[in-house]
C-alpha cells in the first residue's frame, strides 16, 4: 500500500521529454547571410518516409514558400510569412537509419508543427550556434532552446523586438581629465599667452 501511494502521488513525466526527435538524412547547412536560400528536407514520419515525401523548401526574409513532393501523390504548395513563425530553435536529435546523434536549427511554426523547417543539421555541432543566431538576426525572430522537459523557451530576453540585457554601469571620466589644464581659451588662443611669449617657457600648469 505503501508504495502504491507513493507513486500515486509521482508527478508523471511530460510526455514531450520522452519523445526522441528523428532526423532522416546527412547534414544540411542554409545560409542565413544570403537570401533566399533553398533547403530539400527529407520527411522523418515513416508514413510520409513510405510515400517519399521531400519537402523544397525557399526561406526569404519575410516568407518561407515550400512544397511537399512525392512521387505518388503528386506535389502540395504552401507558404507563410515569417510573423507566422516563433522563432529560431536549436534542437538535438537521433538519425533514424543508424542511431547518431545530430544538432538541428528549426524554423518554429506558432500553431503548426507540420509547418517548421530545418535549416541546418549537423553531428559534429561545429557552426551551429553561429548559424542559430545567424538566421534569428536574419529573420528578426527570436532565439529558442528546449528545457527540460522538452518545451521551447526563449533564450533571451526580449521587449517587442528589442532585447532587454542587465544594464551595464558607466564607466564615468577618465580619472587624468580632472589633471588636465583647459589649454584653451574661447578666444582660441592657449592660456597663459603672454607668459610664453615673454619666457619662452610653458607655464607651471603643464
Amino acid at each position: 500500500m505503501g508504495q502504491m501511494a507513493a507513486s500515486a502521488h509521482q508527478k508523471p513525466k511530460s510526455a514531450k521529454a520522452n519523445q526522441t526527435r528523428k532526423w532522416n538524412g546527412g547534414p544540411l547547412d542554409a545560409d542565413p547571410l544570403s537570401l533566399p536560400q533553398r533547403v530539400s528536407i527529407p520527411a522523418v514520419k515513416w508514413h510520409y518516409r513510405a510515400i517519399g515525401i521531400i519537402r523544397f523548401a525557399t526561406i526569404y526574409a519575410d516568407a518561407v514558400k515550400a512544397t511537399d513532393s512525392s512521387p505518388i501523390f503528386g506535389h502540395f504548395c504552401w507558404e507563410e510569412p515569417v510573423t507566422a513563425y516563433r522563432g529560431v530553435a536549436m534542437r538535438t536529435a537521433t538519425t533514424i537509419a543508424r542511431p547518431r546523434p545530430v544538432v538541428l536549427v528549426d524554423l518554429v511554426h506558432k500553431h503548426d508543427p507540420e509547418r517548421n523547417v530545418t535549416l541546418h543539421a549537423c553531428f559534429e555541432g561545429a557552426d551551429v550556434t553561429a548559424r542559430w543566431r545567424g538566421w534569428s538576426r536574419a529573420l528578426g525572430l527570436p532565439l529558442l532552446m528546449e528545457n527540460g522537459e522538452g518545451e521551447l523557451e526563449e533564450a533571451e530576453t526580449r521587449l517587442g523586438a528589442l532585447k532587454v540585457q542587465a544594464p551595464q554601469p558607466h564607466s564615468g571620466a577618465n580619472p587624468l581629465s580632472a589633471r588636465r589644464p583647459i589649454t584653451f581659451g574661447q578666444t582660441g588662443q592657449p592660456r597663459f599667452w603672454t607668459q610664453r611669449l615673454m619666457t619662452g617657457t610653458r607655464p607651471p600648469a603643464y
